[in-house]
């Protein structure tokens, strides 16, 4: 079975790490894997999913105003399908979804459309998107998933849209809590005094993400608590911001702007505590790998987030305020008992409900329908 993945740019984010991550077990169930990125950039993940097997593809999508082009690039598209005797049309960016239905349609091949977040929309743009979804599933056959709870629930009671829901899943073999003595060691690789706080931050800059929430937190915890150090990871658009936040309130020492790092649960297992402060997410890869690096979480109270406390605590969830995160940081780093309850909980739920084995199984099983 051949299968192309079409995502936008290929970023250090979470569908291009999961399906890299994956991508030994599609291989012995037979897939021959493909990517093809349709941004103006090809991303600087690309090497890593020709490493894991992936031929990779760079066809950047015209705009929509460029209609003509947009529907040559469909066709030429429907061609390489049937010339490359393709199986299954993966498609992961939310501007292709329709168009490469259609070309999947076309060309008679199978298509798959993931749902990786919650997308909100009002009067017309509302109207336009349920065409959208209503007319690629009816019409181009194509088959939709959801990555979360939230992300299903929000498909079917915002837009009427019902999907299989296959959960998303991390690299146990890359994720995995610290061995004995193992913490202690990075720290004195990565310079970290002893005795110190230690918080972290994984995902790209973006309003999105506010890292600017726990950037004024930390100038309310250093006050208390002066040794303390924010490893900042991820890089993009609001980074510079960011920083200069950081120098404004006078946290220079405190934080750490690592970028884009390839061993990250390096720098989980030198942390104390992980934090996420999205406006949304559809389900956090990074978040999964921190429980699973059994280090405890502070999250948001939002979508995709509030995910993880659906069954059991495995996370503290606040509401959406800097001084309430400042405030149960320090509560969590001094209750030793509430971090060990957390990080077992957690541990559980990620071994379970996001396991690579089952759910790239199941997503296998979902290119045969």
């Amino acid at each position: 079975m051949k299968v192309i993945h079409i995502l936008h740019e290929l970023k250090f984010s979470g569908a291009e790490i999961m399906y890299v991550d994956a991508a030994p077990l599609f291989q012995q169930k037979g897939c021959k894997l493909i990517v093809l990125a349709t941004a103006p950039e090809l991303g600087e993940y690309a090497p890593y999913f020709e490493q894991a097997g992936y031929k990779v593809l760079h066809q950047p999508y015209p705009p929509l105003k460029n209609y003509l082009k947009r529907l040559k690039y469909y066709w030429n598209f429907s061609r390489f399908l049937k010339s490359e005797k393709i199986d299954v049309v993966h498609i992961h960016s939310h501007k292709c979804m329709w168009g490469m239905a259609l070309a999947a349609r076309i060309a008679k091949r199978r298509s798959v459309y993931t749902f990786h977040n919650v997308f909100f929309s009002r009067n017309i743009i509302y109207i336009y998107r349920c065409l959208l979804r209503w007319s690629a599933k009816k019409i181009f056959k194509c088959k939709f998933q959801t990555i979360s709870d939230s992300v299903y629930e929000h498909e079917l009671k915002f837009y009427h849209n019902p999907t299989a829901k296959i959960y998303n899943w991390y690299g146990s073999n890359r994720f995995f809590p610290a061995l004995d003595g193992e913490k202690e060691k990075v720290r004195q690789e990565l310079n970290i005094p002893p005795k110190t706080l230690v918080l972290i931050s994984i995902g790209g800059c973006s309003t999105i993400k506010r890292h600017s929430e726990i950037i004024k937190a930390l100038s309310l915890i250093i006050s208390k608590t002066p040794n303390c150090i924010y490893l900042h990871l991820g890089k993009g658009i609001s980074e510079c911001e960011e920083q200069k936040l950081s120098l404004e309130l006078g946290l220079k020492e405190h934080i750490r702007f690592a970028g884009n790092q390839k061993n990250v649960r390096k720098y989980l297992i030198a942390s104390d505590i992980y934090l996420m402060t999205s406006i949304y997410e559809g389900i956090s890869i990074t978040t999964i790998e921190a429980m699973a690096c059994n280090i405890p979480a502070i999250l948001y109270n939002v979508p995709g987030l509030r995910d993880f406390n659906k069954t059991k605590e495995c996370s503290i969830l606040i509401e959406e305020d800097f001084t309430r995160l400042a405030e149960s940081i320090i509560y969590l780093y001094k209750n030793k008992e509430k971090q060990k309850e957390l990080i077992s909980n957690a541990k559980q739920l990620v071994d379970s409900t996001f396991n690579m084995e089952i759910n790239a199984s199941k997503i296998f099983e979902l290119y045969h329908q």
